[in-house]
């Protein structure tokens, strides 16, 4: 479901347990973030927990916002530009059970919020890395609480130790490896669906696979949708037919291909049944 300005204005609004204006917007398959700028920035917390997001970009300026829910997404990467310009104040970011697989994203997540205290990527295959918590106290230095557990002093200390390591520089390497390995693009192999679809596709088509995935009729064909477009392919296979966008006038046009038969098909009177008519009056 495409998020829309309605969308947002009928969507769940509540003060939480902790007093703060919350926007709830769960479980409505959102593949993208659009519109927020209809929530004009009343909100200190939105809910986006098990949608379709990929990625996290195209924030308006929300100065008040300071924390956002999105467990159980698809997302794999961050706008660093845009969250860290348009979302100042963000200090919550909860991002378990999504497909965040690599180290340098979680330093761009540290980029992006320089304010952030509390961070959870549990159930995300970056978890499973050598040293991920431990690059995670070293990258974001705001961080308080990362995956439910606060860091102690000591695990500062460690994280310090292992940056200035041998270890570490190890570490290090492989992770401006996986930065320069994120932007390099192969034409049919999108490093992700949204990088795909913002360097394949022109703009006509990129409206088109809005609407297709704003009007998929299940899980299914989205995620059909989501796999041509990670391989940079669009899914022309999925537009509507021309048939079946014509058919609003078929029925029209059908009732005049009838009438006009029936018409023509009407009995006439031949000049024989003519002249006996005229016979039989006199």
């Amino acid at each position: 479901m495409r998020l829309s300005a309605e969308i947002i204005n009928s969507a769940e609004q509540r003060p939480n347990p902790l007093g703060e204006r919350e926007l709830v917007l769960r479980g409505r398959g959102i593949p993208l973030m659009e519109h927020l700028g209809a929530t004009r920035d009343a909100f200190d917390t939105m809910d986006f927990t098990d949608n379709r997001l990929t990625r996290l970009d195209n924030f308006p300026r929300l100065q008040r916002l300071a924390t956002l829910s999105l467990a159980n997404n698809l997302i794999e990467s961050f706008d660093t530009a845009n969250l860290s310009k348009n979302l100042p104040n963000l200090t919550a970011l909860t991002l378990s059970y999504n497909r965040i697989s690599t180290l340098h994203q979680v330093a761009n997540i540290g980029k992006a919020c320089p304010k952030l205290e509390f961070l959870s990527l549990v159930g995300n295959p970056v978890t499973r890395r050598q040293h991920y918590r431990l690059y995670a106290i070293r990258s974001i230095p705001s961080l308080k609480v990362l995956d439910f557990t606060r860091i102690s002093p000591s695990e500062r200390d460690t994280a310090q130790r292992l940056a200035q390591s041998a270890a570490g520089a190890a570490l290090e390497s492989d992770v401006q490896q996986e930065k320069v390995s994120s932007k390099t693009f192969t034409p049919g192999e999108g490093q992700s669906a949204q990088e795909s679809f913002q360097t394949s596709f022109t703009k006509e088509q990129k409206e088109q696979l809005r609407d297709m995935v704003a009007n998929a009729k299940s899980p299914a064909e989205i995620e059909q949708i989501e796999a041509s477009v990670q391989k940079g392919v669009f899914p022309s296979h999925l537009l509507p037919t021309k048939e079946a966008q014509e058919n609003g006038g078929g029925a029209e046009v059908a009732g005049r291909s009838s009438r006009k038969r029936s018409a023509d098909e009407a009995p006439t009177t031949t000049n024989g049944e003519e002249a006996n008519h005229k016979k039989a009056k006199k």
